[in-house]
C-alpha cells in the first residue's frame, strides 16, 4: 500500500511539474518594496518610476532553449538616485517572466538604513530571513561585496528554482 501511494505521489508531482507554465500571475500579490508588489508586470511598474531618476538595464537574459522548454526570462533594472526612509541609495528591480520577482535596495549607509527599517516596523536582522506572508526580506551582500536589503516573493523564487531543477 505504501509503495502504491509513493508511486502515485511521484506521478502526480511529475505531471504537475510538466504542466506548469511558469508565467501564471497570482491574484494575491505580495509587497516587495513600498509601492511595488510581486507579480506586477514591467508595464505596471515602469510608469511608477520618477522621470528624475536614471534607469539602467542591468540584465536581460533568457535560458529557454526551444518551444518544448517553458520560458525563463530575467529582466533587471537599477534606479538611482532613489531614497527610502530618507536614506539615499539605489533600487534594483528584477522580473522573472515579466512578473516582479524581487527588489533590492542598496543604501549608501547600510547601518543607518537598517535602523530606519526597524523604526518603520521591519525588524530585519543580519543572517535571518524575515517572512511576512509570501514576502521574504533579508540583508545580503552581492558579488561585489556591496550590502543591500532584499525583498522577494517566496512563490516566484520557488518557481524559479523548480525551473532550474527541471530544465537547466
Amino acid at each position: 500500500m505504501k509503495r502504491i501511494l509513493c508511486v502515485g505521489l511521484l506521478i502526480h508531482w511529475v505531471a504537475a511539474c510538466g504542466s506548469e507554465s511558469f508565467t501564471e500571475v497570482e491574484k494575491a500579490r505580495s509587497p516587495l518594496f513600498p509601492g511595488f508588489e510581486s507579480y506586477a508586470s514591467r508595464e505596471e511598474v515602469m510608469p511608477k518610476l520618477s522621470r528624475e531618476v536614471e534607469i539602467k538595464l542591468v540584465e536581460e537574459s533568457s535560458l529557454s532553449t526551444g518551444s518544448s522548454t517553458p520560458p525563463y526570462r530575467i529582466y533587471a533594472i537599477s534606479i538611482s538616485p532613489y531614497s527610502h526612509l530618507e536614506q539615499p541609495g539605489k533600487l534594483l528591480i528584477t522580473f522573472y517572466n515579466n512578473r516582479l520577482l524581487q527588489t533590492a535596495y542598496y543604501p549608501e549607509k547600510i547601518d543607518d538604513y537598517v535602523k530606519a527599517l526597524r523604526r518603520s516596523g521591519v525588524a530585519v536582522e543580519n543572517g535571518q530571513e524575515l517572512i511576512n506572508g509570501h514576502t521574504m526580506i533579508w540583508i545580503g551582500v552581492d558579488f561585489d561585496n556591496v550590502p543591500y536589503v532584499g525583498w522577494a516573493d517566496k512563490r516566484l523564487r520557488e518557481q524559479q528554482r523548480r525551473w532550474m531543477a527541471n530544465y537547466r
